[in-house]
């Protein structure tokens, strides 16, 4: 870890502003340092596998992205989990993501066992979810430090609910101008917020701020007028801005893929992946979920209305039902 994560802990806030502003100041001062600061992040780490443009961010990101909750956790033993993360990593699973709250910090702490060694082979997003003042900074704080990184690739406000959660977000001081700064002072590359229950509110939030990425739920059971609603309104808004967009909840948490005939593991995540969307979250709790996975968008082609329209409509019924459920009372933790 270096010096600059090792002084996180023991600094004020207000010590920890004063030095960032004034080292934002001073790369401003003149053309030779403002190429420095430009350069603060690394490159982005190239894939063998399909990519597709990050939205505006000018990178371009591989189809499908190692979700680390609590999927990546159902591994008993910390080495099995490790060495599935390095396979996939290996094979161009270059996107992690994770959230603060996975695990009480377990997920964290387990990529930063990696990271030593493995930091500019990847792209690292983590999510935090308080919406106190006082709070969100020093969760950034502690996200980089299990981490052992300088920087976050994408620092996202998590799991947006409904629209009073909005205001929670975008009060004065609050999470979104924090991660604004965080970003302005290079501790984030690129910000963004994630939603799994509400679309209409997401498409809200989505239109009135300037976010570079955002992740929601997207699957056979999100798009209808009656239920979460991604499809038809967060996902429109986003592409509409140029976002980075990223899928989850593609099998359904265990409710859709395999459950029912004719939605499989490669069904659902070629339905996810015909969407708009840069890429997929999938989290694999056995090694074969990552061959299968990566077999799957190694020979990915999307599916055709037709196709897609016909899942949509034979899972309006129970299966949209019993997910809408389940995400009515789900409480994204790990």
């Amino acid at each position: 870890m270096s010096d600059r994560q090792d002084r996180f802990g023991r600094m004020s806030r207000r010590e920890f502003f004063a030095l960032s502003a004034a080292a934002t100041a001073a790369a401003a001062t003149g053309a030779g340092k403002a190429r420095a600061a430009d350069s603060a992040f690394h490159a982005v780490p190239a894939s063998p596998l399909p990519t597709r443009k990050f939205g505006k961010t000018g990178a371009q990101i591989p189809i499908l992205t190692f979700g680390s909750g609590s999927r990546w956790m159902m591994y008993k033993e910390v080495d099995e989990a490790l060495q599935v993360m390095n396979q996939a990593i290996d094979s161009g699973v270059i996107y992690l993501d994770t959230a603060h709250g996975y695990g009480n910090g377990k997920s964290e702490t387990q990529i930063g066992m990696l990271m030593p060694r493995r930091r500019k082979e990847v792209l690292i997003q983590t999510k935090i979810a308080t919406r106190e003042k006082d709070q969100w900074w020093s969760d950034l704080e502690l996200s980089l430090k299990r981490m052992n990184i300088e920087y976050l690739d994408t620092c996202l406000l998590h799991s947006l609910e409904h629209e009073d959660d909005l205001e929670k977000l975008e009060v004065k001081g609050g999470p979104l101008e924090q991660l604004y700064k965080a970003k302005e002072q290079k501790l984030v590359r690129w910000a963004g917020c994630s939603g799994h229950t509400d679309g209409p509110a997401m498409a809200k939030f989505l239109a009135r701020n300037d976010l570079d990425v955002v992740q929601m739920a997207l699957n056979v059971a999100t798009n209808g007028p009656f239920d979460m609603g991604f499809e038809e309104s967060a996902l429109p808004v986003a592409v509409k801005k140029g976002m980075g967009i990223i899928a989850m909840k593609v099998m359904g948490q265990d409710l859709i893929a395999n459950k029912y005939e004719n939605y499989d593991y490669a069904t659902c995540l070629r339905y996810s992946l015909s969407l708009p969307v840069t890429s997929c979250t999938v989290g694999m709790p056995k090694p074969e979920h990552l061959t299968r996975n990566l077999e799957v968008v190694r020979n990915f082609k999307p599916l055709g209305k037709e196709e897609q329209m016909k899942l949509k409509s034979a899972a309006a019924g129970e299966i949209q039902t019993s997910f809408l459920n389940f995400m009515a009372g789900h409480q994204d933790v790990a």
